[in-house]
């Protein structure tokens, strides 16, 4: 099985400390309708933040709240294996279309370490396995062929999340039936015209009408047409919203167009400052206003 399309990566809606199940269903209600699913609790819904009981009810709460005709993933990455193996059996149990996992965080990785820690999961659970390629936070950098030989053990390994901006390793991955999903939104048009098969990205939960229009003119081959959207309704709001900084811009926009009950975040992040929310604020405007124009139709409004 592979797992494509447009699937947004979520931040999670907290209030006083715990998760807001009201906030997420709001979200839901905005989102659905455009994307074809949703990934959740990866680096944007601040899994590493919480404890695995947490992460257990809020994935079993989401997916409950969402239509069977629309795919979830579910972060499972950790440093312990049998961790990953409690959220990913979890997260099949209650329906997922498929578990995200990226490297462990904490001890150097080795290649045979990388693929026998997947191999680990793949063995004692029954779900669809994406790799996260996120060299970053998990101080990992994997080839494209390491990966290419991984999925040759593990039959449930199909699917990879770049956010490694090298893109010389889609053409890689799609060549071995690999799905690839971009992964960054600071560079999410590149990976647009590099050809992915999916978009695991914040822009598409903030704008979902507007990266529609992106993903189905790109499918056709209007490149031309797609960039123009862009650039217009999406492109100014991620060049406020920041890098490094991008779940708590993305929870402060949510929550001035009364998605979110609060911007809060989880510590060790910080919420948003008033100056930075104002320039969040007059870009979201620029780009909703420029979506109604062309279609018609109100967007939500800060």
């Amino acid at each position: 099985m592979t797992i494509s399309g447009v699937l947004p990566v979520i931040p999670t809606p907290m209030k006083d400390g715990a998760f807001d199940a009201a906030s997420l269903r709001r979200f839901l209600d905005h989102m659905l309708p455009f994307v074809d699913g949703f990934t959740l609790l990866g680096s944007t819904g601040e899994a590493p933040s919480m404890s695995t009981a947490e992460r257990m009810e809020i994935a079993e709460q989401a997916l409950a709240m969402t239509p069977d005709d629309k795919r979830v993933v579910v972060g499972v990455t950790d440093t312990a294996i049998g961790e990953s193996i409690r959220l990913a059996r979890h997260a099949g149990e209650h329906g997922a279309a498929g578990v995200l996992c990226a490297s462990p965080y904490y001890f150097p990785n080795t290649s045979r370490g990388l693929g026998e820690y997947l191999e680990a999961l793949a063995d004692a659970t029954d779900v669809e396995i994406v790799f996260y390629d996120n060299p970053t936070p998990t101080q990992t950098v994997v080839a494209a062929e390491q990966i290419v030989e991984y999925a040759r053990r593990i039959p449930r390994l199909n699917t990879v999340k770049l956010t490694d901006h090298a893109l010389e390793k889609i053409p890689v991955w799609q060549d071995a039936g690999l799905q690839v999903h971009a992964g960054d939104d600071p560079i999410l048009f590149r990976f647009l015209r590099a050809g992915v098969d999916g978009a695991m990205v914040i822009a598409p939960a903030v704008f979902p009408a507007a990266f529609r229009e992106v993903w189905d003119r790109r499918a056709v081959g209007d490149l031309p047409g797609a960039l123009e959207v862009f650039s217009e309704e999406i492109a100014p709001f991620l060049h406020v919203f920041g890098l490094g900084d991008e779940i708590a811009t993305s929870k402060a926009i949510l929550a001035d167009v009364g998605v979110f009950a609060s911007a809060e975040t989880r510590l060790p992040l910080h919420a948003t400052d008033a100056d930075r929310r104002e320039l969040l604020i007059q870009a979201y405007r620029l780009c909703t206003q420029r979506t109604e124009q062309r279609t018609g139709v109100p967007v939500l409004s800060a």
